[in-house]
């Protein structure tokens, strides 16, 4: 399971979200996909159904989304921003 954590704000700008943690005094800008996953996570939800709705979206091999919704998700869990639960 995947969900949000911390105090982060966030805020569209173009394509991208710019997210801030006045806890942590750490900024983040995320790209284009970043800020989909952001926005799939606002309710916690598993890697699947993030992965599911990403390739619907955009043009992706199911192994290449997962391997790189993975790797987002880690630096964002380092950054304090998402939990991870794993199975």
């Amino acid at each position: 399971m995947i969900e949000r954590r911390g105090d982060w704000l966030s805020a569209r700008v173009g394509d991208e979200i710019m997210m801030m943690s006045a806890e942590k005094g750490n900024y983040l800008g995320v790209n284009e996909v970043g800020a989909r996953i952001w926005e799939l996570i606002e309710t916690p939800s598993n890697l699947d159904t993030v992965c599911a709705a990403l390739q619907r979206e955009f043009v992706i091999e199911p192994d290449v989304c997962r391997s790189e919704v993975e790797a987002f998700l880690e630096q964002m869990e380092k950054h304090g921003a998402v939990a991870i639960t794993r199975p």
